[in-house]
């Protein structure tokens, strides 16, 4: 008799903790796959990062976040955005990271060029590519660090909804950022930009906020930040989260 009340116990138990557990929670989730892409315009084969989140399906849509740096950034990134989709803070997305690194050696003589050839790739390969293979919806670019989220922004508005400089450095690009002119390809363009700065870092960027608070356009949604947090992980990390929470709270207006 003992042996069958102890046999239904286990048997209720599991069956409980079963019904309690949601089949798209967390541990359960896979933190992205690799997929190796072919470029003409870059003459390379390269590699993707890709994160699928935890409710996905071949025919729903989803918005897509591109991650710069993603040989450092991808499983952390990935990880709070499934964690926050998780939360409902944002909706579930497609989180895609490019490793850059190997075609943006700029310098003072060549950034023009490699930005150029950069964007073209994005805008003619790597988005028709993502585009083909999943139902994109709202485009989202990070990056941390570096100009190219902003020149991108500034120069191809049509590519992504949403451009986030998280810390970034300007030195070779200041003509172009602190020019009047910068937000001329942005007229009756619709797009968010989300710039966050650190007081530790010697790359605050003053005379680029200047400009924008008095001549960016209407249609130029833009937020910015400045941190105190000494440690860059967490900075980094948050600015991310902060950042994403706002675009889609804005999409949402």
């Amino acid at each position: 008799m003992r042996n069958i009340i102890l046999i239904v116990t286990i048997s209720v138990f599991f069956t409980v903790n079963s019904i309690g557990q949601n089949v798209g929670d967390s541990p359960q989730t896979k933190l992205g796959f690799t997929t190796r892409i072919n470029s003409e315009i870059l003459n390379d084969s390269l590699n993707l990062f890709i994160h699928l989140p935890f409710n996905y399906k071949k025919d729903k849509e989803f918005p897509l976040i591109l991650l710069l740096d993603a040989h450092t950034s991808f499983k952390a990134f990935s990880a709070c955005t499934e964690l926050m989709a998780y939360d409902r803070s944002i909706p579930t997305c497609i989180v895609i990271g490019f490793p850059q690194y190997k075609y943006a050696d700029f310098d003072s003589t060549s950034i023009e060029s490699k930005m150029d050839k950069l964007a073209k790739f994005v805008g003619e390969e790597l988005l028709p590519y993502i585009e083909s293979k999943y139902n994109i919806t709202k485009k989202i670019i990070w990056g941390q660090g570096t100009e190219i989220t902003t020149y991108l922004m500034l120069d191809k508005p049509d590519l992504f909804d949403g451009y986030i400089a998280d810390v970034p450095d300007f030195s070779l690009i200041s003509d172009k950022v602190d020019s009047k002119n910068a937000f001329g390809n942005l007229k009756d363009k619709n797009v968010n930009y989300y710039l966050f700065e650190n007081i530790s870092k010697d790359t605050y960027n003053e005379t680029f906020l200047n400009n924008l608070k008095s001549n960016a356009p209407d249609g130029l949604n833009w937020h910015y930040n400045i941190s105190d947090e000494p440690n860059k992980i967490i900075y980094f990390l948050n600015n991310y989260m902060h950042a994403i929470e706002l675009f889609f709270n804005d999409a949402e207006e």
